[in-house]
């Protein structure tokens, strides 16, 4: 996934429109509007900012690392498909409304406390 995809992922996770986002990182809306459609690329400066804001790595941003990833070591065959899996509950969550997010995050919390 480029950059402007996952720019505008986090973008609709939180919410937040460009100009809301522009003005959150001194990043101007018609740069952020020009990553997420392909039309520039980020500076290092753009992306440092994004990550701060966002709460994610640089790489994340620059898509060269899942978000569960480890980039320490390669990852074995097993992580491979348990991240394989986070992504795609990641994935169906970040297409739930709001409300919906709250239910799902309550009920893993509760059967998480159930396992205990």
């Amino acid at each position: 996934m480029g950059i402007g995809n996952i720019l505008l992922e986090l973008r609709s996770e939180q919410g937040i429109s460009q100009q809301q986002l522009a003005e959150a990182t001194g990043i101007s809306q018609s740069t952020i509007a020009k990553i997420e459609t392909g039309r520039n690329e980020a500076t290092a400066s753009t992306v440092r900012k994004l990550a701060k804001h966002f709460g994610v790595s640089a790489d994340y941003i620059l898509g060269l690392e899942d978000d569960f990833a480890d980039m320490s070591a390669p990852p074995t065959a097993a992580q491979r498909r348990s991240a394989a899996g986070e992504r795609e509950l990641i994935k169906q969550y970040r297409r739930l409304s709001p409300s919906m997010r709250k239910l799902a995050v309550n009920t893993i919390r509760m059967w998480a406390d159930g396992q205990q």
